[in-house]
């Protein structure tokens, strides 16, 4: 199996547009971003109150893991670079380059050049996109203009610098988003800030609650063959595809940090083990969205095998982690 590709296949699954942006720019420079995915481990309980209770947009989901705040942690400079217009950072926008700095924008979903509006679930959301660099003049093999990475719709390519200008100006963005977010790559190597990270790390699970009945109210769904509260099977079996997708990714992404910490053993397998289930049960539903149908008895036997999962992992130990790593332990500098 290639481990890189499935990391950014439940990446993709966890991180809302930016997020997934920062982490992969930070990757590329071979910065250990894992170590912020500390928090990367949702409750069951929030993720049923968003999606069942309030009945919220899933890419709503306010996830803590990856603050910006916490790029100091490892090492990482930032800054957020507010405009008015588009010919206020054109000349900052111009300096990316995908080796030293990166570049965030918000835009809105139905304004980017290279996807349909219907491609997204709400075409008038903001939506982060990646400026990787600047090409002046035409070249062969390079077009003017900015060249831009997207993860959802997937695209890497050149975008002109007259749509960067429309997206940028777009009055239905936010002022607080009308910032251009610049990622710095660190000239050399920097210590990692690992006994705050631990620290929030314990903090974050001294809190963290979760008494994972939501598996067992999805075995009561599937028993009961009644929607509940949704218009009809399909909306609630779409539901339950959206809550599986976050978990399978909320607890991949924490395997990540779990490895970077303990190294790759049975606590980092586990939690892998569980996501890929996690992910099954995903598929399961979105093919019962498509059918209309659903296999009770299957539903029930796996989402009762990965609660038992779920359990093991509470049970584990898993609020005090193994720094085996003498780097960690000693807070020297960090590379993957």
């Amino acid at each position: 199996m290639d481990t890189t590709k499935e990391r950014l296949r439940y990446e993709h699954s966890f991180f809302n547009c930016r997020n997934i942006q920062l982490s992969l720019a930070l990757q590329d420079w071979g910065i250990p971003v894992e170590l912020l995915y500390y928090n990367a481990w949702e409750s069951t309980s929030d993720i049923y109150e968003h999606l069942y209770v309030k009945k919220s947009k899933p890419w709503f989901y306010a996830s803590p893991c990856l603050e910006p705040a916490e790029l100091e942690f490892i090492g990482v400079p930032f800054e957020r670079v507010p405009y008015t217009c588009y010919d206020d950072i054109a000349p900052l926008l111009k300096e990316a380059d995908s080796a030293t700095r990166a570049i965030f924008l918000w835009v809105i979903c139905g304004e980017v050049p290279y996807a349909r509006p219907e491609k997204f679930g709400s075409p008038e959301a903001e939506h982060s996109i990646w400026i990787r660099g600047w090409a002046a003049e035409e070249r062969p093999g390079v077009s003017l203009g900015y060249y831009v990475c997207d993860m959802y719709p997937e695209y890497e390519g050149t975008v002109s610098e007259e749509d960067i200008r429309r997206m940028c100006e777009d009055p239905r963005i936010r002022e607080e988003d009308r910032k251009a977010f610049i990622l710095r790559n660190r000239e050399q190597p920097e210590t990692v800030d690992v006994e705050r990270i631990m620290e929030r790390y314990t903090d974050r699970m001294r809190v963290l609650e979760d008494d994972l009945s939501f598996y067992d109210t999805v075995c009561t769904f599937a028993a009961s063959g009644d929607a509940g509260s949704f218009a009809d099977l399909t909306e609630l079996y779409d539901c339950h595809a959206h809550a599986f997708k976050f978990i399978a990714g909320s607890r991949y992404v924490f395997s990540c940090f779990v490895e970077a910490v303990e190294g790759i053993g049975e606590r980092a397998h586990l939690l892998r083990d569980i996501a890929r289930k996690a992910d099954a049960l995903k598929n399961v539903f979105l093919m019962a969205v498509h059918s209309g149908r659903a296999d009770a008895k299957a539903i029930i036997r796996m989402c009762s095998g990965l609660q038992k999962l779920e359990y093991q992992w509470k049970n584990s130990g898993h609020n005090r982690l193994n720094c085996h790593l003498p780097n960690l332990l000693t807070s020297a500098p960090i590379s993957n």
